[in-house]
């Protein structure tokens, strides 16, 4: 995977081909495709592995969650904790998943594929918080269109930490981001249209 993100941020994404790539790793392509589904599965693996931890977290620590908190306040909690799991656990997380990112804004193929696997875990998301807030996920649009939004704003944090390095290339600059942007939230939803 660090071969993977260091030639496609090279070279170019189009330029290395799974060949190119199972050759410098020293690989076959059926070893690759026991790990990945294609190159963007191998690119997209720190922003996955972020996604995987905030589900497990969030599947996992139900109980120890504070009555009065919101589902927003559950989320951003639940995924700033995972920001942190996954840079102690990988010394070099952040900077792989800074090339992640830098990939996933100039290839479609990058984008499309990140954002299958986001949709993804807010289903599975929603799937986890249906039953603990006694909802239906079918029924009420609000977990849906929270989750959604969650998404997006952490996805907005990830791409200006990418794109101002002077807020600084670590965990921690990323978690301020990301709780800047979430708190902007609920303003956001009250934004008065200019009147014509």
């Amino acid at each position: 995977m660090v071969h993977a993100l260091e030639s496609f941020t090279l070279h170019g994404a189009d330029a290395v081909t799974l060949d190119d790539l199972c050759l410098q790793v020293g690989v076959s392509k059926r070893t690759f495709f026991r790990y990945f589904t294609s190159k963007e599965d191998a690119a997209m693996t720190p922003l996955q592995d972020l996604w995987r931890e905030f589900l497990r977290r969030l599947d996992s620590e139900p109980q120890s969650r504070d009555a009065d908190a919101t589902v927003l306040s559950v989320l951003r909690d639940t995924l700033v904790a995972s920001i942190r799991e996954c840079a102690a656990r990988d010394a070099n997380w952040t900077r792989l998943t800074l090339l992640a990112l830098g990939l996933d804004a100039v290839h479609p193929s990058f984008t499309a594929h990140n954002l299958r696997f986001c949709d993804e875990a807010v289903q599975a998301a929603l799937s986890t918080l249906a039953p603990v807030l006694g909802i239906s996920d079918t029924d009420d649009p609000r977990p849906r269109l929270l989750l959604d939004l969650f998404l997006v704003a952490s996805r907005d944090a990830q791409r200006v930490w990418m794109r101002r390095p002077e807020d600084g290339d670590s965990a921690e600059s990323l978690v301020l981001l990301l709780n800047r942007t979430v708190a902007a939230l609920p303003a956001s939803l009250e934004l008065k249209a200019p009147q014509v």
